[in-house]
């Protein structure tokens, strides 16, 4: 692999710059707002996106394949957020009394706690897709991002619904 450094000064041919740029304008947005929802920092997404970027300049640059460069983009982000999930888990154990992640006001602070606290019990595969599908992935897409058969998505997506919901109740009671 590529040292970072040299893959942003080396030099790109101007298609492949144009059409990481408009990736990045068409999916930045989202890819930050999966890879926040899925690791809950805000540092850390936007050093997951950064990456992602950074791995689809290397990419292009090698010639790879430019079919469904959104899927490919989402999956590169979702293997780099349990990557980080992992690395966290190993070294700094998940505490409640630490925990001081906030939500944007924009609904009830006790809905968006219901919520949260519901999201958090999920499995972390429950996590990931339903996270995938609010990004608007399609099934194909999700399948492609988590490493499952596009097939299949459907139903656990399902699953992971009747889950969310049982803990959304079960935050409320």
């Amino acid at each position: 692999m590529m040292p970072i450094d040299a893959v942003a000064a080396a030099p790109l041919p101007a298609d492949a710059t144009a059409e990481v740029l408009a990736l990045f304008e068409q999916h930045g947005a989202a890819l930050y707002r999966f890879s926040r929802s899925t690791l809950d920092s805000r540092a850390d997404a936007q050093d997951v996106v950064q990456e992602t970027f950074l791995k689809l300049l290397e990419h292009l640059r090698r010639g790879g394949d430019r079919t469904n460069l959104r899927a490919w983009l989402f999956t590169v982000a979702a293997n780099a957020c349990r990557d980080r999930a992992r690395r966290r888990l190993r070294w700094l154990p998940w505490r409640a009394e630490l925990d001081t992640r906030t939500a944007a006001e924009n609904d009830d602070p006790r809905d968006l706690a219901r919520a949260r606290t519901a999201f958090r019990r999920l499995s972390p595969r429950d996590r990931l897709l339903l996270s995938l599908r609010a990004q608007g992935l399609s099934y194909r897409d999700i399948g492609v991002a988590a490493g499952i058969r596009a097939s299949s998505v459907g139903r656990l997506l399902a699953r992971a619904v009747d889950r969310a919901k049982r803990e959304l109740d079960r935050a409320g009671a």
